[in-house]
């Protein structure tokens, strides 16, 4: 009974990081639109989703810790929680990042260069996926797919280098600078979110079983 009700507890942290993770996949699809378009309730979406990450980020935080103190966990369980508390401050964190994008889009004066939105939108989807690969690799304890997401990091971070560079250039033209700056802030951001969903997806790959040998 003692050992299924443990079970039971370490699979309510899983269940809950997962939906954490969808939670924080969700703000980021938000911030990703403000950018490109946004609408008179993107923020307030945006807010109640930011909310309720916080919300799932205690909700966890007290339950790994509970494990700890009451059950000791050793060996993959350990690795589980630990896991699991460090990745909830990295999705707290993609969540900070992708509201304040929402918050640097409305403050947008005028609407900037469509080639520029256009590749922002392109390296968004591209960390989308490495966060929901990310997420993935919690739901299904997949190590292979946990560990595909570094591999992708240098290429996106040359991506999100090359795009503030070319805004950068954009803040010493006439013109609303502003509107500019915010834009880098949003390039910044962006590279920050992925290393925090790579940081997630491995994570991911020291709570997953070890690959079967031969």
């Amino acid at each position: 009974m003692m050992r299924a009700r443990y079970a039971g507890e370490l699979e309510a942290v899983r269940q809950n990081l997962i939906a954490m993770g969808e939670t924080t996949s969700a703000v980021l699809a938000e911030a990703l639109r403000a950018v490109a378009d946004p609408s008179p309730g993107c923020a307030d979406r945006a807010g109640e989703l930011e909310a309720r990450i916080d919300c799932q980020h205690r909700l966890i935080h007290d339950q790994c810790l509970s494990l700890i103190t009451l059950q000791a966990p050793v060996a993959r369980d350990a690795r589980l929680v630990t896991g699991a508390l460090d990745a909830i401050v990295d999705l707290e964190l993609i969540g900070d990042y992708a509201y304040e994008m929402v918050g640097l889009a409305s403050a947008k004066q005028f609407r900037p260069p469509s080639q520029i939105l256009v590749r922002i939108s392109e390296i968004g989807a591209k960390i989308g996926e490495i966060l929901s690969a990310a997420i993935d690799s919690w739901r299904n304890a997949d190590r292979g797919l946990a560990l595909s997401a570094r591999p992708r990091e240098a290429a996106i971070r040359a991506e999100c280098q090359a795009l503030a560079d070319k805004v950068s250039h954009l803040t010493s033209a006439p013109g609303n600078v502003t509107a500019y700056v915010n834009l880098l802030l949003i390039c910044r951001h962006l590279e920050r979110i992925m290393r925090h969903a790579v940081c997630v997806a491995e994570q991911a790959a020291e709570a997953a079983p070890p690959a079967p040998a031969g």
